[in-house]
């Protein structure tokens, strides 16, 4: 399993496409700092996650830290501690930062 961290709200678009054409089914996707924004719905970015966990049926989370600092709540996704996310860094076969 991969493990694809994000933490941009926005990259420039080949780097977008390359990062979500890498993602293969079962993969993990945990967002973290301002990558935490493309959980909110106005973000264009919410129904592309949305269709990727569908479609390739990755398991997405972001940092609740990150959540709140924003002051924000999440409608997809699972929240992690900064612990869990140091588990789950290290039990991933191979970990990207985007």
């Amino acid at each position: 399993m991969q493990l694809h961290q994000i933490n941009q709200l926005a990259y420039p678009a080949t780097l977008e496409t390359t990062w979500q054409d890498s993602v293969q089914v079962g993969d993990q996707i945990l967002l973290i700092e301002e990558g935490f924004l493309r959980t909110q719905q106005s973000s264009a970015f919410s129904s592309t996650l949305k269709q990727m966990i569908e479609k390739k049926e990755i398991v997405l989370y972001y940092l609740q830290s990150d959540a709140t600092a924003y002051g924000l709540a999440s409608d997809i996704g699972t929240s992690l501690s900064d612990e869990a996310w140091v588990d789950m860094t290290f039990s991933a076969d191979t970990n990207i930062s985007w």
